[in-house]
């Protein structure tokens, strides 16, 4: 496992953290038991980030940290989210930013996880209102200056505007660190948000870096219909896209001695400056896979070069993707 620097935060993460509500729920039901198991091996990968959040089962994803690894969660570092009210009654959390509600959410979260200060807190899918609303960065401040966060950032969420958002995001430096989707298949905007991130020192979370599972062949054009977790959101149109542009990729995902799902991580490494990967993993064996694409380095940067310019040639043809 090779580590990086989270941007100006000082700390020092591996290139492949870990997502935990893929333990949650959200791809199907998971035994306690084995969720720990699966935890503690990320552990022996060398894998030292644990991304989760509050809403994460209602609290569960940062339930599990602690059964895990008990007290020795404070020798790891820990990113959680927080903004979505999963105290007040109602089946669906609603958002909320108010700087006393996020106090109160981060104390909360520091309680499940059984650390404090909790390394990194990000706010968890913020609207561009909300981000354009001072009172965000002065409880932002708030949680560090009350010892709830070593750092603070932002979790870009799946709004239209993310780009804008991400802009918005950037231009405060109470931002350390900000979460984005990027991945072969979803090049755009989180080109263009890391290449800004990165000149401030900002540090860059990478999330779904299989695209739901396409990039690696575990998600098949057949699956759609009967997905029920959460990429059964995913726009119809986007699925037949990306499927569309799989199979264009699909041979340059096969080189360099790794696997295809090894090469998608590889790939963004290679095309961004990406300070982390947050891998999703229901089994140790997938877990294993994953992790092992560090060891591997970079995709060669001629062959990333490739991949973006097929989807350069897709957007073209296609539109948006």
């Amino acid at each position: 496992m090779r580590y990086r620097r989270l941007g100006r935060t000082g700390l020092d993460v591996s290139e492949i953290s870990f997502g935990v509500y893929s333990l949650t729920g959200l791809y199907g039901d998971i035994d306690p038991e084995k969720a720990v198991r699966i935890l503690r091996r990320a552990r022996d990968l060398g894998i030292n980030l644990f991304d989760t959040a509050d809403v994460y089962g209602k609290g569960y994803g940062e339930l599990l940290l602690q059964r895990a690894f008990g007290s020795g969660v404070r020798d790891l570092v820990i990113a959680t989210k927080i903004g979505y009210d999963i105290y007040s009654p109602g089946e669906k959390p609603s958002r909320r930013y108010d700087p006393e509600y996020l106090v109160l959410a981060a104390k909360r979260s520091c309680e499940r996880i059984g650390k404090k200060p909790l390394d990194l807190i990000q706010i968890h899918n913020p609207p561009l209102e909300i981000l354009r609303d001072p009172n965000l960065y002065m409880a932002m401040r708030g949680l560090v200056e009350k010892d709830l966060a070593l750092h603070v950032g932002i979790a870009l969420g799946p709004e239209r505007n993310v780009l804008r958002e991400a802009l918005e995001a950037v231009s405060h430096d109470e931002v350390e660190a900000i979460q984005l989707i990027y991945n072969a298949l979803e090049q755009r905007p989180g080109r263009e948000i890391a290449s800004i991130a990165g000149e401030k020192g900002i540090g860059i979370l990478v999330r779904v870096p299989h695209a739901g599972g396409i990039l690696g062949g575990r998600l098949k054009k057949e699956d759609i219909d009967r997905l029920r977790d959460h990429r059964s959101l995913r726009d119809r149109e986007w699925l037949e896209k990306a499927f569309k542009l799989y199979e264009l990729l699909k041979s340059l995902l096969s080189v360099e001695g790794a696997t295809e799902a090894q090469n998608a991580i590889r790939f963004i490494f290679s095309s961004i400056p990406a300070s982390t990967v947050i891998i999703i993993a229901t089994s140790e064996e997938e877990l294993e896979e994953y992790a092992g694409a560090s060891d591997k380095g970079p995709m060669n940067r001629s062959i990333a070069a490739e991949i973006e310019q097929l989807y350069r040639e897709a957007e073209e043809k296609w539109g948006e993707i």
